[in-house]
């Protein structure tokens, strides 16, 4: 029972936190993201009729492109926080779809970033993550299988799974989380469970429901420091910039405790009377090991909320494990 309340409260603390997330995102977003880059490349075209190489490969459209990443995740999290509030159907498993979704804007961005200045790579990321999609999108360009081409047949580049472009921490939890979350996404008769009372199937299971909140925080704290909390970001002021990383520090703190929680949690967890049922079509002798896996993963992503290598939030702790919060300038 006391974990039963402690998980409610959980619930109810991510929940703030992502209101709170929502609501400075889209003050950032009204703000902040304006695509410059692609806003000098249409204003050459419409006074000059031509497009410099210069500006279809300026390395603005860095800004672009996590500013895009960064505004799609907002309107993200904002359906997420609507599914959320339902309590009749529990939505947890399509959060967990949406959940996907930010986090490969973050995985996109992220190598985006990091590979528009290195000179060699530049045309290559822009090529990749901008002008084909656009060119596919808009009916110029002609997607084969994972082949982009011209209509005359020139190939272009190839179409990549996010896999390839994990970066830094994200190396060590991107299979075991990104597989998870098909699982939801997919049709996957592995997920039953999630529908099954042991003889029917119904809509209106509550599963996974802190599970599902708190990998909406994980993911979209990702995003909102390689983005927003980043050295160099013009803010307004200095108490608006402080706003927002004291908003990461206050993530980061409460992810770490619920981790931990639900590490606990699944190092305890035995089969419910479902899962029992469902396992008997497995018909092995042989133990799960289905609350390892997820529990192995947990520590992973537990471990990467300290990966100093995504913006400019510094995430050293104090001697009561706390982080010691500072700020730019």
């Amino acid at each position: 029972m006391e974990n039963i309340d402690i998980e409610k409260q959980y619930e109810d603390d991510v929940f703030k936190m992502l209101k709170r997330f929502a609501f400075i995102s889209r003050q950032f977003c009204d703000k902040y993201c304006i695509p410059d880059g692609l806003m000098d490349i249409m204003m050459e075209k419409i006074y000059t009729n031509n497009i410099s190489k210069d500006l279809l490969y300026s390395n603005k459209l860095s800004y672009d492109y996590d500013y895009y990443a960064f505004t799609k995740s907002t309107k993200t999290l904002h359906a997420i926080l609507n599914l959320l509030k339902d309590k009749t159907y529990f939505f947890n498993e399509d959060t967990m779809m949406l959940v996907r979704s930010i986090f490969e804007n973050h995985i996109l961005s992220r190598y985006f970033r990091e590979h528009i200045d290195i000179s060699v790579e530049r045309e290559k990321v822009i090529n990749e993550f901008i002008q084909n999609p656009l060119g596919v999108s808009l009916g110029f360009y002609i997607k084969e299988g994972f082949t982009v081409k011209t209509s005359d047949g020139e190939i272009l580049g190839n179409i990549k799974m996010p896999s390839s472009y994990k970066m830094g921490s994200e190396k060590d939890y991107y299979s075991e989380f990104y597989s998870y979350l098909c699982e939801f996404a997919h049709c996957s008769f592995g997920r039953i469970e999630c529908y099954f009372d042991g003889s029917n199937f119904y809509y209106s299971k509550n599963n996974f429901r802190l599970e599902a909140m708190i990998f909406t925080l994980f993911v979209f704290t990702k995003i909102f420091e390689g983005v927003v909390t980043v050295q160099g970001e013009n803010f307004d002021t200095k108490e608006e910039e402080k706003k927002c990383y004291n908003l990461v520090y206050d993530s980061l703190e409460l992810q770490n405790e619920i981790f931990d929680f639900l590490i606990k949690k699944y190092e305890a967890l035995s089969f419910n009377k479902d899962i029992a049922i469902i396992s008997l079509y497995i018909n092995k002798n042989i133990t799960s090991n289905r609350n390892t896996i997820i529990k192995n993963m947990l520590l992973k992503m537990k471990k990467s909320l300290d990966d100093n290598e995504i913006g400019s939030v510094i995430k050293e702790k104090d001697e009561n494990g706390k982080y010691i919060r500072q700020y730019p300038g």
